[in-house]
């Protein structure tokens, strides 16, 4: 907010907001009432514990040196890390709120910027980028830990680390331990979302701490926290994660018509929460302009291309033959049995309660398996994940009631695969390039006299120097501008008109809506375009 006025951030707006944050923090934790919850288990401290080995695995070498390489662990967070690292730069400098889109010329940054925007605070403190993203990594991992044992002990603990289907079992046919599920729709959540989706650091502790509260607010014997600091934590939701707040949402519209006794709370809450909240939603779509990519599409993923390739090049007949059916069964494993029965259960006990969170977590399941929200369907996921956490504790409560044997080998099947591809996701041997220090050093030196706003045409890779220091392009990666739903095809042809010295790229370039092109030539060039317009 402060922001807006300011024209940008500062070293003095950041000392500002990290003081008002932490007055506010400590107002909410003092006017926190009730006990510290439960005691850990056994259970519940293993699962703790590999948690945190986890966690700092994947966010210690989250980015980190080897010679004159900066690389990540993860292949899945190559073009992730690059965005981030582009718009923690690129807010620091100070440019104008709500920012401009750094990726593409003449459109409004349409992304739930809210964690990076701490990172660019962290780094007009003076805490330099890299160091910044790991300890942001890791106290997000930690609260979400705390959280998902808050929300549902030990189970729910492994239902985010361990989530999988039956491509971990091949382990004892390849005998090495590698991300099965790397190649399939239904991934680890912990590699695949946690790690490299850098606004569920925020929005999965805050929304599972908010779940909780509301369960005991609406069904139990009350939370003890103010409503001012539920009130923040959703209605801000929409600037780290506008899944997470729509799911709340659902969830808030189901205990509206289950609770009658807090329907007069509730419509006052929501109502308090309107405008903050579709403020911050018409800022991170672009006032409503960035496509949705809502559109049907029963059976998800099953049709898509990655999963036909993997089962027509894995060689098991079991997955050539019958594919689609079989989508189901390879990725999701047991998983999708043990919903149907909770789903039936639920419906059996008429439980109110189990209505509220499993019912909206089922309902949600259900309705991405036929429609897409997004330009890439990959990202009903992010549905997926809170569809799955909201029913984690019910499933352990309600269906896993089984005698410990039983209960064993349930758990055995559901998180085995899991817990294979995370062990093989963050294996010491891996380690990706991302780009070379001694080429970002080259490049800052080219741009250290180009103002700060300038917009530079560059070859759209997902790890160009030039993007990597936060400097404003013409066209970024194009799997960032289609997957943000930005109408980006204009500006791409111009750009590989001209990048191609394809016939009349002399007159395109004139027209490029930029001030420099930037060539990755040995050594790198940087040519001014004094003909482009203001």
């Amino acid at each position: 907010m402060l922001a807006f006025p300011c024209g940008g951030l500062s070293p003095a707006l950041a000392s500002a907001s990290f003081a008002i944050g932490f007055a506010a923090a400590l107002a909410a934790w003092r006017g926190i009432r009730g006990g510290g919850g439960p005691s850990p288990n056994a259970w519940d401290i293993l699962i703790l514990v590999v948690f945190g080995l986890a966690s700092l695995r994947a966010f210690l070498w989250l980015l980190y040196p080897v010679g004159d390489e900066w690389r990540v662990l993860s292949p899945n967070n190559l073009g992730d890390i690059s965005l981030h690292l582009q718009l923690i730069r690129y807010m620091a400098a100070g440019v104008d709120f709500w920012p401009a889109s750094p990726i593409l010329a003449g459109a409004q940054l349409t992304y739930p910027l809210g964690v990076d925007l701490f990172n660019s605070l962290l780094l007009c403190a003076g805490v330099p980028v890299e160091k910044g993203l790991i300890w942001m990594g890791l106290l997000g991992a930690g609260l979400s830990a705390w959280a998902l044992w808050r929300w549902g002990g030990a189970f729910a603990l492994a239902a985010l680390l361990f989530n999988g289907g039956l491509a971990g079992f091949l382990i004892f046919q390849t005998g090495h331990v590698a991300d099965f599920q790397a190649e399939l729709a239904w991934k680890n959540f912990f590699l695949t979302m946690l790690v490299t989706q850098r606004g569920l650091l925020y929005a999965l502790p805050c929304g599972l701490f908010l779940l909780n509260a509301w369960r005991a607010e609406f069904f139990g014997s009350g939370s003890g926290i103010p409503p001012w600091v539920a009130f923040l934590l959703y209605s801000t939701m929409p600037v780290f994660s506008a899944h997470t707040f729509v799911f709340l949402s659902l969830v808030l519209a189901c205990a509206f018509l289950v609770q009658p006794a807090q329907r007069k709370f509730l419509a006052a809450f929501v109502a308090c929460s309107v405008l903050p909240a579709t403020t911050a939603l018409f800022f991170v779509t672009g006032h409503f302009s960035a496509a949705s990519g809502l559109r049907w599409l029963p059976g998800w993923m099953q049709g898509n291309e990655m999963w036909l390739a993997y089962a027509n090049v894995s060689g098991y007949a079991w997955l050539q033959d019958h594919s689609a059916w079989l989508f189901w069964i390879w990725n999701f494993g047991i998983s999708l049995p043990l919903l149907l029965l909770l789903g039936w259960s639920v419906v059996r006990n008429r439980s109110r309660e189990a209505i509220c969170f499993a019912g909206t977590g089922l309902f949600l399941f259900l309705i991405c398996c036929f429609v897409s929200f997004a330009p890439w369907e990959w990202d009903n996921t992010k549905f997926f994940l809170w569809a799955w956490l909201a029913c984690a504790p019910f499933l352990w409560e309600m269906i896993l009631k089984w005698p410990v044997p039983v209960r064993g080998l349930v758990c055995f099947l559901l998180f085995f695969s899991g817990a294979v591809s995370l062990a093989g996701g963050l294996d010491g041997r891996h380690g990706y390039k991302l780009t070379s220090r001694s080429e970002l050093a080259v490049t800052a030196r080219l741009l250290a006299t180009v103002p700060l706003g300038d917009r530079i045409a560059v070859e759209p890779d997902f790890n160009n120097p030039v993007m990597l220091l936060g400097r404003p392009v013409l066209c970024g990666y194009e799997g960032h501008l289609w997957s943000h739903g930005l109408n980006y095809h204009k500006q791409w042809d111009a750009l590989q008109i001209v990048l191609k010295h394809e016939p009349g790229w002399q007159e395109t370039l004139k027209q490029l809506d930029a001030k420099w092109l930037y060539l990755k030539t040995t050594p790198p060039a940087l040519i001014p375009l004094p003909q482009a317009r203001e």
